[in-house]
């Protein structure tokens, strides 16, 4: 049951990513063009401007810089006892390095993680994510100077509501940094929240940039993707807290 709900999960969240939602639009459009011609210009329409749009970087900047300005870099002169670094992506390289391995988002992740943990030297790293993600991401660690004493895995989870859930046990109580790129954290602290774990934002990079530019590509449509995301995984939350309540 569980993996079937994260399947779906995944799947409407993919369906309704700006250039898939795009592309939906225009089948819808292309199959009603010859019976209803004024609803599939409409549709047509919509799909272009939605495309375009969302990969316009003045455009892409605003949907995702709200996310992304919340939380300050992490200040290293806040004791912790704990670092948390959430699970990303990587690619199965298994004779490359682990550090080669990892996605953007994942290097980004595990170095902020290690610049706090650096500045704490009693402090524990956990890192988790399936799929031997969790693995990847301690290799790295190691790779990158971390002894492995100072690792814990956490294998098993699959998203970040399940990592908090695995995590709650040796985390409540302690002084905690928790690691993801900025767009993610407002999500992230209302799961680990919901545990009872009390939890400091350390955002590790950031997608929106302070300086606009006229162009569309791309790179400013995957900011768009991201905040799209975001905005669906908050939205989600938002009903199961309110189904719970009831």
């Amino acid at each position: 049951m569980t993996l079937s709900l994260f399947t779906v999960k995944k799947v409407i969240g993919m369906a309704l990513m700006p250039i898939p939602l795009s592309l939906i639009i225009t089948l819808f459009a292309l199959l009603l063009i010859s019976t209803r011609p004024k609803i599939a210009k409409g549709l047509l329409v919509t799909a272009i401007a939605l495309l375009g749009l969302t990969s316009f970087d003045p455009v892409a900047n605003q949907l995702i810089a709200p996310l992304e300005n919340i939380y300050p870099i992490f200040d290293t002169q806040q004791p912790v006892d704990v670092v948390v670094v959430l699970g990303s992506a990587h690619q199965h390289y298994p004779n490359d390095p682990a550090v080669m391995q990892l996605g953007r988002s994942a290097i980004y992740r595990l170095e902020e993680g290690l610049r706090i943990l650096k500045a704490n030297p009693d402090a524990q790293l956990f890192v988790s994510g399936f799929g031997g993600h969790a693995k990847i991401m301690h290799d790295a660690a190691i790779e990158l100077g971390t002894k492995p004493s100072r690792i814990v895995m956490f294998p098993k989870p699959k998203d970040t509501e399940a990592e908090a859930n695995a995590m709650a046990s040796k985390l409540i109580g302690k002084r905690v940094a928790l690691v993801s790129e900025a767009s993610h954290l407002r999500r992230a602290l209302g799961f680990f929240q919901q545990t009872g774990i009390t939890a400091t934002p350390a955002p590790a990079f950031r997608l929106s940039d302070s300086r606009t530019e006229w162009r569309i590509g791309a790179s400013e449509n995957y900011k768009s993707q991201r905040a799209f995301y975001e905005y669906l995984g908050l939205a989600w939350q938002w009903l199961k807290a309110k189904k719970a309540e009831l």
